[in-house]
């Protein structure tokens, strides 16, 4: 890892309590949010009606945790659930096109949450890819997100690797891509 810009991106310790995030969802940036999902959110835990009557305050969702309950009326939502581990069990093309809808989404005025089970590390992985679709490098997006959620969300040193040495590639040609 010493070859790596700032290796100090590289595995949060977790110390104690005070440092998982404090709330289900937090705003990122103004519209932008990342978060997780009730412990009892899965769809083995039936919702009663008045659950899903609620109005939301999302225009907007991804879900990346495949056992979360969708989201009530009226949301449009995205889902791709894949594990919290290494990158070989991730579609890249299908997580940076998704990255793409949401910032499409946000940049269009919707307010737009992106999600997974404990809002650490998938759905800062996808956060971050839709920050670097705004223009932010990988080690900008990686340390707004622990700034604005917690100091230990993107925890998976394999996401951080993967934003850091591969994602910044795929941007670079969609930029010159779209030039040509």
């Amino acid at each position: 890892m010493s070859n790596i810009p700032n290796h100090d991106l590289y595995a949060p310790q977790w110390v104690s309590d005070a440092q998982r995030p404090k709330d289900l969802y937090s705003e990122i940036l103004p519209g932008l949010y990342m978060g997780g999902t009730m412990d009892g959110d899965t769809v083995n835990n039936p919702l009663r009606l008045a659950d899903l009557e609620t109005s939301q305050f999302f225009d907007s969702v991804v879900t990346l945790y495949s056992w979360a309950h969708a989201m009530g009326w009226g949301v449009e939502e995205v889902r791709y659930g894949f594990g919290d581990a290494d990158m070989s069990g991730v579609d890249v093309a299908r997580i940076l096109r998704i990255a793409k809808w949401a910032k499409d989404q946000w940049s269009q005025g919707q307010t737009v949450l992106i999600r997974c089970q404990a809002g650490l590390n998938r759905s800062g992985l996808l956060t971050a890819l839709t920050l670097m679709h705004a223009g932010h490098t990988a080690e900008e997006a990686i340390m707004l997100i622990r700034s604005k959620r917690a100091e230990i969300a993107l925890c998976n040193d394999d996401f951080v690797d993967w934003l850091i040495t591969e994602a910044e590639a795929h941007f670079v040609q969609e930029t010159s891509s779209s030039a040509a």
